[in-house]
């Protein structure tokens, strides 16, 4: 189970996510959320991976779609709170170092904008 909470936080989106990333429709969420947001005029998300204790390929699929949604919108998405497991899946997918942007703490996040 996922459960997703957004906050604005100096004109940047934030999603806090906790739970499990494995793909299903609550996942997809994370995509539908950006998307929408995008069509609202944001461009600077980051998303809270501090709570996210699970993350399968599925999963990853899902963070590689809404990179690339927000990609083709000239949006920025970033990471932190990446922890050892689910940074081992997206080393594993190659999606980090080499596509996505990773940051120990929210406000690193932040001024990397």
């Amino acid at each position: 189970m996922l459960t997703i909470t957004n906050r604005d936080e100096a004109g940047v989106l934030i999603l806090d996510l906790e739970g499990q990333i494995d793909g299903g429709p609550k996942s997809e969420k994370i995509q539908e959320i950006i998307k929408e947001n995008i069509e609202k005029g944001q461009k600077k998300f980051i998303l809270n991976l501090s709570d996210v204790k699970w993350l399968n390929s599925l999963g990853a699929g899902v963070l590689i779609a809404s990179y690339a949604s927000a990609k083709r919108q000239e949006a920025s998405l970033k990471l932190f709170g990446v922890s050892d497991r689910v940074e081992t899946v997206l080393k594993t997918c190659g999606l980090i170092p080499d596509v996505f942007d990773v940051f120990d703490s929210e406000s690193e996040a932040l001024s990397s904008f």
